[in-house]
């Protein structure tokens, strides 16, 4: 027996060989993220892309962005003309993340928040055309705004979960689908208000509650309409998470967080309000639907190394990623029990710029 466990350690160990793979460098290429929507300016982020092996260091995120681009977006006109804009990166101290846009039009925005600006440029039911010029290179891209379909309504019910707390909530909507197949629609939502207990003051209740909102607008699910075409059904909208997975989060509605202090006179609890979330529900043509498709998939993979790889789909002629027209419609949805919304969320009640992120 001992002679037989000897030799096959031998040929175990015989056996294990190593390899060193020469892998070609990944050729540079212009990664496009951009998109445009109903009465607000494109927006572009340029990236290049990188090797799979390539190492990440401190250097690699002020290197990964383009900022000396040429990045011109035009469309038809009625006429038979064109009409065109030219999208340049923000100024300091708005270069934190360098973003190509219309900057006539956010010089307006920052000097007057509070009153709607028209764009007009931007319709639903348009085309419009990406052209991008970077070392000696032309990258182009064309997309289409649908026109908004909205939600018949929205609703806040309690999870039926017996172990979620009662303030746990979900978001739920009534939907009527146009009875023309290909209505193809991109859902993203964010929590523009999330209370959190902050650290607790000498004197209560000032600044006992923290804001701790999302950053941006996270991906909750993108399709098409082939199995539910023409109908009107109910589902449910989940919080998506910020790492990635299938949406399957919960809201917050009004609740009382308890603590443990002596200096604020025998209270022992503050009163949290409930969560308010943006939700951004867009209709896409049927080439942004394919790349956005493609990112559920990749981020509901849950880093499984057994999932099937897969190469992102892209509309950019001559780079990688996406230039999307966004139909959308916008919905403020407070976390409040028993609420019905029928009501969209517009520039004239409130809606600006930088909720469109």
């Amino acid at each position: 027996m001992r002679k037989i466990l000897f030799i096959s350690i031998i040929l175990l160990v015989s056996c294990r060989e190593e390899i060193d793979l020469d892998l070609f460098p990944a050729d540079q290429r212009m990664v496009v993220q951009g998109s445009i929507e109903p009465g607000f300016p494109p927006y572009i982020i340029l990236t290049k892309n990188q090797g799979y092996f390539d190492p990440i260091n401190s250097n690699t995120y002020n290197d990964l962005f383009i900022k000396d681009a040429e990045v011109t977006v035009w469309k038809r006109n009625e006429n038979g003309g064109i009409d065109s804009i030219k999208l340049e990166p923000l100024p300091p101290p708005l270069d934190t993340l360098p973003i190509y846009t219309d900057i006539n039009y956010m010089i307006q925005f920052l000097l007057n928040q509070e009153t709607p600006i028209p764009y007009p440029f931007s319709q639903a039911g348009n085309s419009y055309n990406l052209e991008i010029k970077w070392n000696d290179n032309i990258i182009t891209g064309t997309t289409t705004i649908p026109n908004p379909v909205p939600y018949d309504s929205i609703w806040i019910e309690e999870t039926e979960f017996e172990y979620d707390e009662p303030r746990k909530c979900i978001i739920f909507c009534t939907y009527t689908d146009p009875d023309t197949i290909g209505n193809n629609f991109v859902l993203r939502s964010k929590r523009i208000y999330h209370g959190i207990k902050d650290s607790i003051p000498y004197l209560y209740p000032q600044n006992a509650i923290a804001n701790d909102a999302d950053e941006s607008l996270l991906l909750v699910d993108a399709g098409i309409d082939i199995l539910i075409n023409g109908t009107t059904f109910d589902f449910p909208i989940y919080r998506p998470s910020d790492n990635g997975g299938f949406a399957n989060g919960t809201y917050n509605s009004t609740h009382y967080k308890k603590y443990k202090d002596t200096l604020t006179n025998g209270k022992d609890s503050v009163l949290v309000a409930a969560d308010t979330v943006l939700l951004k529900f867009n209709q896409v043509d049927v080439t942004a639907l394919k790349f956005w498709r493609g990112v559920v998939r990749n981020v509901t993979s849950g880093g499984n190394p057994f999932a099937e790889p897969m190469n992102l789909s892209s509309n950019i002629n001559g780079g990688l990623g996406t230039w999307t027209g966004f139909g959308a419609t916008y919905y403020k949805v407070p976390i409040n029990k028993d609420t019905t919304i029928i009501h969209n969320y517009t520039v004239e009640k409130g809606l600006n710029i930088l909720d469109i992120f």
